[in-house]
């Protein structure tokens, strides 16, 4: 059972949940269709015009299979604090190159939740990126302000509440 200082802790403790939760089903439906089509994920990573052939053979073999370990851990609440920060770094990248795309003008797919096909990158497809970097970072930052209290005491008690 755990225990927090305060309603603040609670309230920290649920969003992360939460968001981990949402986070890791995202990544883990977001992971399967290009570790079922590897070549189509390869064509829409050269597709971005980012990497050259030897990188974007290494993006796309080690991508998918990272989404599919972070949603894992995600979901699981194993490693959460290494497993939202490759959450961060990932939707930080992901934003970027979308960010960048969208500057070129280039009409690719996004390659998102589906490896052949799918939507064309947009500012829609930019915002999605932004919202999931931003609940990544929130997510992250919300670990720091759940303190478990541990063993309960007379002594503690009123100062720690029961989840």
């Amino acid at each position: 059972m755990k225990f927090f200082r305060s309603k603040r802790g609670q309230y920290s403790y649920g969003f992360n949940l939460v968001v981990r939760l949402a986070l890791g089903c995202l990544f883990l439906w977001s992971s399967l269709p290009k570790i079922r089509q590897p070549y189509d994920f390869l064509s829409n990573v050269y597709d971005y015009e980012l990497v050259g052939p030897k990188l974007g053979v290494l993006v796309a073999m080690v991508l998918p299979w990272l989404e599919l370990l972070v949603g894992i851990c995600l979901v699981g609440g194993i490693f959460i604090s290494g497993a939202l920060l490759a959450s961060i770094g990932m939707a930080a990248i992901f934003t970027f190159v979308l960010a960048w795309s969208l500057y070129q003008d280039l009409e690719i797919s996004c390659g998102c939740f589906s490896a052949s096909g799918g939507e064309l990158i947009s500012y829609s497809t930019l915002i999605r990126a932004c919202v999931i970097l931003l609940f990544s970072i929130a997510a992250y930052i919300s670990i720091f302000t759940i303190r478990p209290c541990g063993e309960v005491s007379e002594s503690n008690k009123a100062t720690c509440p029961m989840v």
